[in-house]
């Protein structure tokens, strides 16, 4: 998936997990999924975060390759366990965006592999990256954003 499809699905999960968690903050917390969203792509040279983060990224694009280990969920647990100790919501929006990256990569063609490298079982779907369906996929998104956010912005009664 491309980096805006990856980081409105995260800011729209931010809101759902915001309103299970009853998280107080949304801005906050939304915002926080949406980084979340990008944390997975950190393993790509060729990512946006990769190359905003180019320091911090070498280590990651050396160590593992794309879609790798990066892409299942052990380093969201990993995530979740070092930040919940500072912050449960902190932990929780992060661990969000980044769970909600790895559902949008399981829809593409390339897919992931949720447990790897204790399994080797990939999850494929039919969307192929940048192409019509995620370009559809990305204008509902847009709108969803969009409503969700005026909802949350606009006090009710108004």
């Amino acid at each position: 998936m491309m980096f805006r499809t990856h980081v409105l699905f995260g800011i729209i999960s931010g809101y759902a997990a915001c309103e299970f968690l009853e998280c107080g903050n949304a801005i906050l917390f939304v915002s926080l999924s949406a980084v979340g969203s990008m944390l997975p792509d950190i393993d790509s040279a060729r990512s946006k975060i990769s190359r905003k983060l180019r320091p911090f990224s070498i280590i990651p694009n050396f160590l593992f390759s794309h879609r790798g280990f990066i892409h299942s969920v052990f380093p969201a647990l990993l995530l979740y366990a070092l930040l919940v100790r500072i912050d449960y919501l902190i932990a929780a929006s992060l661990s969000t965006g980044f769970l909600s990256h790895l559902l949008m990569d399981s829809l593409t063609k390339r897919g992931i592999r949720p447990l790897y490298p204790l399994s080797k079982v990939k999850i494929a779907g039919f969307i192929r990256t940048n192409g019509f369906s995620e370009r559809i996929i990305l204008f509902l998104l847009v709108i969803v954003t969009v409503l969700i956010t005026f909802q949350y912005l606009i006090p009710a009664g108004l």
